[in-house]
């Protein structure tokens, strides 16, 4: 159990969350009382090996969370910046060696976390005094720990951790009135006795003692035909709890569990809504309306008002800059060299999947980007001069990175005319600077143009081969060197052209200032060749007090659970942040109601606007009813699938690959639903504790299109077995088979059957 001294905060973190916290109210948030607590990274491990709560009851896995943890932490692999737990009053843990200006974000973070807990109704029913509630836990486990030992004890918290998700998620939420009796049975209906045609023959005929012996037969004899459990038991851990033949500290044991499974069911149902952060390094160059800008250059305001996106050009709405912060260096193959916060997130090849830095691995393939011939409109005046290749030192003129197309390939043709070397294998350009070949590699993509930079006996030669020969040719050309440029594009002729992907070779951590940029609709842009992704800020809250109404998001649409930043693959992160956007946009512009829903002229919906201005009413109203399943179910829309390019894949058997096997809306959202639909585990009901009549358990698995893994099905069985104490089934569905497994205490079984 963690042991901490007073971790309250220094004078100066206490201002600043003071500040915050007025800030946070200002924006319309509401949460309980937060109370936050400084820790070293080790203490943070400590309590996050904890499930985030500084005491619980002993067990082996907590141990190797921490380990893991701390493993991370020490390689540079994972940090957790915070943690905040579902209380009244609210607490987050701070990390102490965080600088300053991530601390002020983790802040508004949890400010957002805290309005989220108290308003959701997800968490309407889970136990506001839960911190104190697992330290009466911890204790009551270890009195049994003391009595009986800590094997016995650990090994049935083994069995009972395996099968906490057997609990009906949305008990807490309804109201199920008794069981129906089996149709033509009334439980009121009187016993008859045997027939007389005279009444006062009946007290002879039908004594009291005859009638009550009747009437007890008729009780057993519905009691024979009725199943036990009356109807299908979800929440299996209850079914157990009150009618296997527990001990009692076994019962006690597994009541914790179970109540502890419900207190965090909620944080799943809402895991949905949370989003990262993005920012870059000062140099990097952005492809703009004005041309290739740093993103210093971008975010200070000098010039570009407009990014390409990797697919179209979209508008910076804002602009942030964070001082020395934790970075990540990347270099790809192709010697493309991007740094970032470690939490910036880039394009992978499958251009679907968002990666953090901090997440990427050597090996990693990420989507390689230009401007897509997006250039300046400020002439250069007189052709700026060639940089001189020996020096280290050279760049690309400033003023030909804002210059227009024309000017920049005049430019290019001239130094590659005069520098560059063009054999049958393809040209190269060998400099001293690794800058200047760096900014000439972007050039060239901006002509969707590929290259390679590599660092050779201490200069970088900048080669183009294969398939991009021919495009250089194309977009620049040479006039001395045209001859040989010719007989290269002839060798280099019928070679595949090369995907537009990169693979990252090396990653190098740091310390810098870092930018960032929101950019609207796709909340993407194009910058060192590579597709960046953004989000808006938290920030903002802090720097100013004015809160525009897209910025509100971050506060209200934060999941519910313990810390959890990372992106995946297509995953329900992403599609959440987006989706809000979506619901801030469409209510702002009037885009919902039956008026919408009638118009069927494309240019009408997409000029739609009535200035409403709902998005933040409805962004707030949604953060309290709704889950992820109904989030997902009710604002999901043809058109969000459209344009965020959402699609359904599997494997194809015949072509032994991944493929896109439908972009039907309908075919979208039910793979979505059902990846979400009890956090996409299969639904398992306790529907007979007397099967065959044999004391023996039976299980139902509703089987929704997807077999169980066999393997885990018998592993579930034996536990359910050793708590049971007798042999128990599982109804299910394998290959479209109906079967029956089975597991006696001994050895599994299986036979096909029906119920």
């Amino acid at each position: 159990m963690p042991s901490f001294s007073n971790r309250s905060l220094p004078p100066r973190l206490a201002d600043l969350e003071q500040e915050i916290r007025g800030y946070a109210r200002e924006m319309g948030l509401d949460f309980y009382e937060v109370i936050f607590e400084l820790l070293t990274y080790d203490e943070v491990n400590m309590v996050a090996a904890y499930g985030g709560y500084p005491n619980r009851y002993p067990h082996w896995r907590h141990g190797m969370q921490y380990e893991q943890l701390s493993k991370g932490y020490e390689y540079g692999l994972s940090k957790i910046y915070e943690m905040v737990i579902n209380n009244d009053p609210t607490y987050a843990y701070l990390l102490e060696s965080n600088p300053e200006v991530d601390q002020k974000l983790v802040m508004a973070h949890v400010f957002g976390h805290g309005d989220f807990f108290k308003n959701n109704f997800s968490f309407a029913h889970t136990n506001r005094k839960m911190m104190d509630e697992m330290a009466n836990h911890a204790t009551r486990v270890r009195r049994w720990i003391d009595r009986i030992g800590i094997e016995k004890v650990e090994d049935f918290i083994d069995r009972c951790l395996s099968l906490e998700n057997l609990i009906d998620y949305h008990a807490p939420y309804i109201k199920r009135g008794p069981p129906r009796l089996p149709e033509g049975e009334n439980e009121e209906e009187g016993i008859r006795g045997l027939k007389s045609d005279r009444e006062y023959m009946n007290q002879f005929i039908n004594p009291p003692e005859y009638l009550a012996a009747l009437q007890q037969k008729a009780e057993e004899e519905r009691g024979r035909r009725r199943r036990f459990p009356e109807r299908p038991e979800r929440d299996v851990l209850a079914f157990l709890l009150e009618n296997a033949p527990l001990e009692p500290w076994e019962q006690e044991i597994l009541s914790i569990i179970r109540e502890e499974a419900y207190y965090f069911a909620p944080q799943g149902m809402t895991k949905i809504m949370n989003e990262g952060w993005a920012c870059l390094g000062a140099d990097t160059l952005v492809f703009t309306e004005r041309g290739l800008l740093t993103m210093e250059e971008l975010v200070a305001g000098r010039g570009a008002g407009e990014v390409f996106d990797g697919e179209s050009v979209q508008r910076v709405y804002d602009r942030n800059v964070i001082r020395d912060h934790e970075t990540i260096r990347v270099r790809t193959r192709r010697g493309l060299d991007v740094t970032g916060s470690n939490n910036h997130r880039v394009l992978l090849a499958d251009r679907v999947t968002w990666k953090r830095l901090d997440e990427l691995r050597p090996g990693d393939r990420l989507a390689i980007c230009g401007g897509r011939n997006l250039w300046g409109d400020a002439p250069p005046g007189a052709m700026p001069e060639r940089p001189d290749l020996g020096d280290p030192r050279s760049r690309v003129p400033a003023a030909l990175l804002r210059a227009p197309r024309e000017a920049v390939v005049s430019w290019l043709q001239a130094l590659l005319d005069e520098g560059c070397e063009v054999a049958s294998d393809g040209i190269v350009l060998r400099t001293a600077s690794d800058r200047l070949s760096a900014e000439l590699q972007l050039l060239l993509l901006n002509l969707d143009i590929l290259s390679e930079r590599a660092e050779r006996e201490g200069a970088w030669d900048l080669r183009i081969r294969g398939a991009a020969v021919a495009a250089f040719a194309r977009e620049v050309g040479l006039q001395r060197k045209r001859a040989a440029l010719e007989r290269c594009v002839a060798a280099q002729q019928g070679k595949k052209a090369e995907r537009w992907e990169d693979e990252v070779v090396s990653l190098e951590r740091g310390r810098a200032d870092v930018y960032d940029i929101s950019v609207t609709e796709t909340h993407r842009y194009a910058a060192g060749g590579l597709i960046n992704h953004n989000s808006y800020w938290h920030s903002t809250i802090m720097t100013t007090r004015a809160l525009k109404d897209s910025e509100v998001i971050d506060y209200a649409d934060h999941h519910a659970g313990t810390v959890s930043m990372r992106p995946g693959s297509l995953n329900p992160y992403k599609i959440g942040i987006e989706l809000y956007r979506d619901i801030e946009d469409r209510w702002n512009k009037g885009r919902f109601g039956k008026e919408w829903e009638e118009c069927d002229d494309m240019a009408e919906r997409q000029r739609w606007d009535r200035q409403l201005g709902l998005g933040r009413q409805k962004i707030f109203e949604v953060r309290k009813h709704y889950n992820d399943v109904t989030f997902i179910d009710e604002f999901l829309t043809p058109e969000f699938c459209l344009e965020h390019k959402l699609f359904v894949y599997g494997y194809n058997d015949k072509h032994q690959a991944w493929e896109i096997l439908s972009r039907d809306f309908k075919l979208i959202k039910e793979k979505l639903l059902h990846q979400l639909t009890n956090f996409g585990q299969p639904i398992i009901e306790v529907v007979d504790a007397n099967w065959d009549n044999r004391a023996e358990l039976m299980l139902v698995h509703k089987h929704d299109g997807v077999d169980l893994k066999i393997d885990d099905a018998r592993f579930t069985l034996m536990n359910l077995q050793s708590l049971w104490r007798r042999p128990v089934n599982l109804y299910t569905r394998v290959d479209g088979k109906s079967v029956i497994l089975r597991f006696d205490g001994g050895e599994h079984s299986d036979r096909k059957a029906e119920l």
